[in-house]
């Protein structure tokens, strides 16, 4: 696991969410990923031939490349999302914008899911209650990054970005 700290510009994403409980997040964020891959990448990943407007914006966008986990009234809505290029924002997807800021970014190698949950736990239970403690949260949701590559690899490499500023 590395660190650094980083200046981003603003950043736009489009993609799609689900509510999830934080006590499930190690188990309802796979059932998302699993669940939708079924239905909106199975296919389009095989054959690379949008069909659907939804379609197009996947590939046009990355949607896959990220997650964001924000805070929401009964737990923290999970995004599965791309960096958003512009154009139509097709039904049933929705943009999510980071003004520019200060990231605590964090990465891993391993394969999915268990070496990003390893990093997770160690970002919220090791660095933030020690040296994140100095950082105010920025007012905003992390994003999980994740590479091209074979997910289940040794070597896949994944990261969870933190907003932060000085306290």
């Amino acid at each position: 696991m590395n660190i650094a700290y980083e200046k981003k510009n603003a950043m736009t994403f489009i993609g799609f969410h689900t509510e999830i409980r934080p006590e499930e997040g190690y188990q309802k964020c796979p059932e998302f990923w699993d669940k939708e891959y079924n239905v909106k990448y199975a296919r389009l990943w095989q054959t690379m031939k949008p069909e659907t407007p939804i379609e197009e914006a996947i590939l046009a966008n990355g949607i896959g490349m990220f997650a964001i986990c924000s805070e929401s009234e009964n737990g923290f809505a999970y995004w599965i999302a791309g960096l958003y290029q512009g154009g139509e924002v097709p039904e049933g997807l929705e943009l999510y914008s980071f003004p520019a800021s200060e990231w605590a970014v964090f990465s891993t190698k391993g394969p999915m899911p268990g070496s990003l949950q390893t990093l997770n736990t160690y970002v919220w239970q090791e660095w933030f209650p020690t040296e994140g403690k100095r950082f105010q949260a920025n007012g905003m949701a992390t994003l999980e990054v994740y590479s091209a590559g074979d997910p289940q690899s040794q070597e896949y490499e994944s990261g969870i970005w933190v907003p932060v500023k000085e306290a």
